[in-house]
């Protein structure tokens, strides 16, 4: 069942995908991207139910999941349609991994409330910096076409200001939520500092420099642009290598020791 609910989301998600790329204002694409959300929610509650825990790659797909249904919100009063096109294929991929599961990942397990928490507040946030950094990406594509007046070539966004409001609307409701994850963390998590944790929180709190510093400048100097936009691709970095890097690290070096 697991198998086939995840098979089905990748479909989904594959066509919803497309249909953001081919007709992105027809009625029928919206709906079609309900139907990818509501049966990619289906696999993730199944894949939950029948794991004693989850992996890294199980909290990717809630991530991807968040990030659709933000971005899935937020084009129904602006065009992100190629951004959304681009989310659902990501998406797919990421649930296709999950049905294979090459890996062979340790399975994490939460022992309490306030980890759980944690756990959720972190993929939320995380789910908002990748939708800013999709916007952010699409900002300076558009930039730069518009300054070497590649005006046929335009992509389908919405303007300029436009986009960047989207980004850094994003980026506000994601940087609070990643100040909730670190003081979760420290809270509810007896050493972040331990040897299986420290790159996390090392590349963690990296990323919460670069974007309350991008923030800062935003408000008392205007920073905007390309200087945003690199800011914004460069905390992203930071935050995904810090978990899902040090993650890959981490599970090689375990299947490394345990072959030896």
């Amino acid at each position: 069942m697991t198998q086939l609910l995840l098979w089905l989301a990748c479909i989904a998600c594959l066509m919803a995908g497309a249909a953001y790329f081919l007709r992105p204002k027809n009625a029928t694409t919206h709906y079609i991207g309900v139907i990818a959300i509501i049966v990619h929610t289906a696999s993730l509650i199944q894949l939950l139910l029948s794991h004693d825990g989850f992996t890294f790659l199980t909290i990717g797909l809630l991530i991807a999941l968040i990030g659709n249904s933000l971005l899935w919100l937020s084009n129904r009063s602006k065009d992100l349609s190629l951004l959304l096109g681009t989310a659902f294929s990501l998406g797919a991929i990421v649930i296709a991994l999950n049905a294979i599961n090459p890996w062979d990942l340790t399975q994490l397990r939460s022992n309490s409330w306030g980890t759980s928490a944690h756990i959720l507040i972190a993929s939320v946030a995380y789910s908002l910096f990748t939708a800013a950094c999709g916007v952010g990406i699409l900002l300076a594509m558009q930039e730069y076409q518009l300054k070497h007046h590649k005006l046929k070539q335009l992509l389908r966004v919405p303007p300029l200001q436009t986009l960047e409001q989207v980004m850094f609307e994003f980026i506000w409701a994601a940087f609070i939520l990643l100040t909730l994850t670190i003081a979760t963390g420290f809270y509810f998590i007896e050493d972040m500092f331990a040897q299986h944790l420290v790159h996390k929180t090392f590349f963690t709190m990296a990323s919460w420099c670069v974007f309350s510093g991008l923030l800062i400048g935003r408000h008392f100097a205007g920073w905007r642009g390309q200087l945003a936009v690199k800011l914004t691709v460069s905390g992203f970095f930071l935050l995904m290598l810090g978990y899902f890097g040090s993650r890959i690290v981490l599970q090689i070096l375990r299947h490394g020791s345990t072959m030896s």
